[in-house]
């Protein structure tokens, strides 16, 4: 155990030191502490790190999550994921997609926040499904597949395809996708370089986000 890997030592920890904490300290010790997971998240900088810490990081807080539902990946503020995206390496996210137990957990926090942070003043009147394949999954054609469907000013998410028509079907990796919901990059750019590939309404899909109050990484 790492000197100072005590739950009570964990809020004066940072970087590469906290993560060998998360991993070693007894998940059931975290109904006491005394730090919550959006502060472990800023407590890490993930330029500090090498290409797996992000990963173990990440990896440490599904862990403990299993234990001590309080402390959850989901929970982690949309700003404050930004910025853990934003200072992440392609390398450091490609490595956390690679674990399929994150893969998924990352998906799913995703899309939940597009739902929470869709903007019912602009979507008051549109009515459409925006299907978005994630590439290099496992099986379903090697797709992660899920729908927005907006209707009555809100945004749904389903996993999976469903028998509705979609009005554009994006296609992109997951740290692209990331990297579009944490406002790093927009759909247009990654068409122009080729990183996503549009079927259906090009026009729509274009101006996506602007559907979304999707934080920004904070300064």
């Amino acid at each position: 155990m790492p000197d100072n890997a005590s739950i009570d030592a964990l809020p004066s920890l940072r970087g590469h030191r906290l993560i060998e904490a998360l991993e070693t300290i007894e998940p059931t010790e975290f109904k006491r502490a005394d730090i919550g997971v959006d502060a472990i998240v800023r407590a890490v900088d993930p330029t500090q790190l090498d290409k797996s810490g992000v990963r173990r990081l990440l990896d440490a807080l599904r862990r403990i999550s299993a234990a001590v539902p309080s402390i959850r990946l989901g929970d982690v503020e949309s700003a404050t994921f930004a910025t853990l995206i934003a200072a992440s390496s392609r390398a450091q996210l490609d490595a956390v997609f690679a674990a399929p137990d994150l893969r998924q957990a990352l998906l799913d926090g995703a899309f939940r926040r597009m739902e929470r942070h869709v903007r019912a003043d602009r979507v008051e009147r549109l009515r459409a499904v925006v299907r978005w394949r994630l590439t290099g999954a496992n099986g379903d054609g090697g797709y992660d597949r899920y729908e927005c469907h907006f209707a009555d000013g809100g945004c749904t998410v389903r996993a999976g395809d469903t028998a509705d028509t979609p009005r554009a079907t994006i296609t992109l990796s997951p740290v692209d996708f990331l990297r579009l919901t944490t406002r790093q990059t927009s759909p247009a750019v990654l068409f122009v370089t080729g990183k996503l590939t549009v079927k259906g309404d090009l026009g729509f899909a274009a101006g996506l986000i602007k559907y979304f109050d999707l934080p920004s990484p904070m300064a």
